[in-house]
């Protein structure tokens, strides 16, 4: 995600542990104060160079001990509401003036320190706020968790550990707060107190998919292998499409010489690789409210888009571009998704909008093409796609796309190159190597083209395996192979059965029984 990095404040020391010789020793008699016009009025009358001396405290400028010997509480840091962008600047300054006025309020300074995180989360201003909420309001959850977030932001594991050990004492079965812990105590090297973390959670929450993803990476790293496998096994149980759980049991799969379960994990973990578990954390939606990230509805868009709900997916990327006009992912991915939705013109729009944010976006070119492609310009679609590998020329799906255009104008020796360097970039390119088999298939080269249609064949698109499957088929039959071209022939068959693929079927069968009754005569 885009996020923006401030100055962190320079105060070491503000409040804390100070005695006015007065009747009224103020840090023990808090709920007697009321607060008007951004000072304190007691219920006793204090004399001027009192009111003078702690006011001045108040402004974090003085060093100051909290009551029984905790440690120095930091100044309310320094804010410039101007440098946050316009869809928070507001909350900002309102939330900023009220930790000014009221710093003693552990809800004034948690408030600021909540928006701090919401639009940055490392931000070590809002680990300022949250340490001055937690000395003026210790028994609290809320800015413990908040606190140990930032600070696990901040990739300070050991702290952060820490601070949710200390929250946990008072939520103890708040699961992401236990979820934290562990993964803090992982990143610190800790693996043994990681995995302990992650069975206290799951003693709490037996059904959660997250507690086992992560004790399967602690055994893993552990190499505990058999133990890893098995609670992996069991986070994907509990959430079948859990891309990154299958993505860690295919890699301990084939650490254990069981390759085809790691192939089979890894075609999941492919096919899911956006998906995870909805974590329930009602105080993160809290932060969320506060600043939405575009970059976070982004992300939303595209885990629809990867499902196929492409309208959800396109409202998502829309509400992105709502916060910020300027995003430049989200403009280039509608003109993808417009064009699924066979909404051309919208498509254009946010093609036109990408190349005016970065002329030089090769992906925005490539899309473009693919718009292009589906509406029957080809002329233009080949320029696009030119354009796509002017910027980066080792573009993979603009070179194969590029080639395919050149098969169709009946350039096939430009095809051919084409399709060739596609795989030099990407040698693991099932569509490329479909393309170039069948290229030389049709070219009488059976030698070389049927061991491109078998590589394709390792495509993670279930829906193009039985097309290529029936391009096997076929290729044998023509080269003289009856035999391999029934046997794919009838695997093609099955596949296309499976999806309903009626035209697909229809040639097939007709290809089965020519191959059939040629096989009996002879």
């Amino acid at each position: 995600m885009l996020k923006d990095a401030r100055t962190p404040g320079n105060g070491v020391a503000g409040l804390g542990q100070f005695k006015i010789q007065t009747k009224l020793k103020m840090h023990h008699r808090p709920a007697e104060w009321r607060r008007s016009n951004g000072g304190l009025q007691g219920s006793m009358r204090r004399p001027a160079c009192v009111v003078a001396v702690f006011l001045l405290l108040l402004s974090g400028r003085q060093s100051v001990k909290t009551p029984q010997g905790s440690p120095s509480v930091p100044p309310v840091p320094q804010i410039a509401p101007e440098t946050f962008p316009p869809s928070i600047r507001e909350k900002v300054r309102e939330a900023y003036a009220r930790a000014l006025t009221h710093p003693l309020d552990p809800q004034a300074n948690g408030q600021l320190g909540m928006i701090l995180q919401a639009y940055h989360p490392p931000d070590s201003n809002a680990e300022i706020c949250y340490r001055r909420a937690r000395a003026f309001d210790p028994s609290s959850f809320r800015w413990a968790y908040y606190l140990g977030l930032v600070q696990a932001e901040q990739k300070k594991y050991a702290e952060a550990a820490a601070t949710l050990r200390e929250a946990l004492k008072v939520n103890p079965r708040y699961l992401p707060a236990e979820i934290k812990l562990g993964q803090c105590l992982f990143s610190s090297g800790e693996a043994e107190q990681a995995r302990s973390a992650f069975e206290r959670a799951l003693d709490h929450h037996p059904q959660s998919a997250q507690a086992y993803f992560e004790l399967g990476r602690v055994d893993e790293a552990r190499g505990d292998l058999n133990a890893a496998i098995q609670s992996l096994r069991k986070a994907c149980e509990l959430f079948p499409h859990f891309g990154a759980a299958h993505y860690s049991l295919a890699l301990a799969e084939q650490r254990l010489g069981k390759t085809d379960e790691a192939r089979e994990e890894q075609a999941l973990a492919e096919k899911y690789k956006y998906m995870s578990p909805d974590a329930a954390d009602p105080l993160m939606a809290e932060l969320r409210i506060l600043y939405t990230d575009p970059n976070y509805y982004l992300e939303f868009g595209v885990q629809n888009a990867n499902r196929g709900n492409v309208e959800d997916a396109v409202a998502w990327h829309e509400k992105a571009l709502q916060i910020d006009p300027q995003l430049l992912k989200a403009h280039v991915n509608l003109i993808a998704l417009y064009g699924r939705l066979r909404a051309f013109d919208r498509a254009e729009e946010h093609y036109r909008a990408a190349i005016a944010i970065d002329p030089k976006n090769p992906k925005a070119y490539y899309d473009y093409g693919v718009l292009l492609t589906e509406q029957g310009r080809n002329s233009e679609a080949k320029e696009a796609f030119e354009k796509a590998l002017e910027f980066d020329p080792s573009d993979s799906n603009a070179r194969n796309s590029l080639g395919d255009l050149l098969q169709r104008e009946g350039d096939l020796d430009g095809a051919l190159a084409d399709f060739r360097q596609a795989l030099v970039s990407k040698p693991d390119f099932p569509q490329a190597h479909f393309n170039l088999g069948r290229v030389l298939v049709n070219q009488g080269n059976y030698k070389e083209g049927i061991p491109e249609l078998i590589k394709a064949l390792g495509t993670s698109d279930d829906d193009a395996r039985p097309s290529y499957l029936y391009a096997v088929g076929a290729a044998y039959a023509r080269s003289g192979d009856p035999q391999n071209g029934l046997r794919y022939l009838h695997m093609a068959r099955e596949q296309a059965a499976m999806r309903h693929e009626s035209k697909l079927l229809e040639s097939i069968d007709r290809d089965l029984r020519l191959l059939e009754t040629s096989g009996n005569h002879d």
